[in-house]
């Protein structure tokens, strides 16, 4: 993100400047393929999260060892000015992510990935039993969740997990309408399909001015690997 500082022989130029186009506090990256070079430089991860060559894994990788009852997770080190609080407006953003859900041939598997914003003095942890929705077939689904790990709304996840298939996600807010979209990528068979859930929620009931932003993942009580390959964001704030 660029500042440009006027210098004092602009300043009566930048006062003129200032009432003729908002001030705009903007966020926006591309992450193309996720790796070493990204650690620390753009994102945090931890505590079982880490970023290899093969991108940012949310949970241990290796199947030899322990994986059940982990968490991992990863933010994105600069803060996301959400809304402004003296003139109540709010950001519009959108993030598009390249991901791998794999537990490695197992029919069973375990909790899943989640992209979230949260007060940077808050906490997620992500664990699932009691909160899936039930009576559902795939059982595998994705949801919006607001202020508690039961969904809002759910839609199926057609996907496959046992042969780690690569899939996408594109997440929209729109400040007018309060809107939150979600489009996904699955598969059935071998046809890729595409799905959307939405949900309208205005965010500053919830949130604070200024918010962290990243993925979480864990492993309950089985194994999985959380991978994203890929990451882009953009958000601009008008104030």
């Amino acid at each position: 993100m660029a500042i440009f500082n006027f210098q004092v022989i602009l300043y009566s130029l930048s006062i003129i400047f200032c009432f003729l186009f908002p001030q705009t506090h903007s966020l926006s990256f591309n992450l193309k393929n996720i790796g070493r070079e990204h650690g620390s430089l753009n994102i945090t991860a931890f505590p079982f999260a880490s970023i290899s060559s093969k991108g940012l894994q949310l949970t241990t990788a290796d199947k030899s060892g322990n994986m059940q009852q982990q968490a991992g997770k990863a933010t994105y080190n600069d803060l996301l000015h959400l809304w402004d609080k003296s003139t109540g407006k709010l950001t519009d953003f959108e993030t598009h992510f390249v991901f791998v859900i794999d537990s490695d041939g197992s029919e069973s598997f375990a909790d899943g990935l989640t992209f979230f914003l949260e007060d940077p003095i808050g906490q997620i942890i992500q664990q699932n039993v009691g909160w899936d929705p039930v009576n559902t077939s795939p059982i595998t689904h994705v949801g919006i969740d607001v202020n508690s790990l039961k969904s809002n709304v759910t839609a199926p996840w057609y996907c496959n997990v046992t042969h780690g298939i690569e899939n996408e996600a594109w997440i929209r807010y729109e400040s007018r309408s309060h809107k939150l979209s979600v489009v996904f990528t699955g598969s059935t068979n071998t046809t890729r399909v595409k799905d959307t859930i939405h949900l309208t929620v205005d965010l500053r009931d919830y949130l604070p001015e200024w918010v962290t932003f990243g993925f979480s993942a864990a492993t309950g009580a089985l194994f999985e690997k959380h991978t994203v390959k890929s990451w882009e964001f953009s958000s601009s704030l008008y104030v």
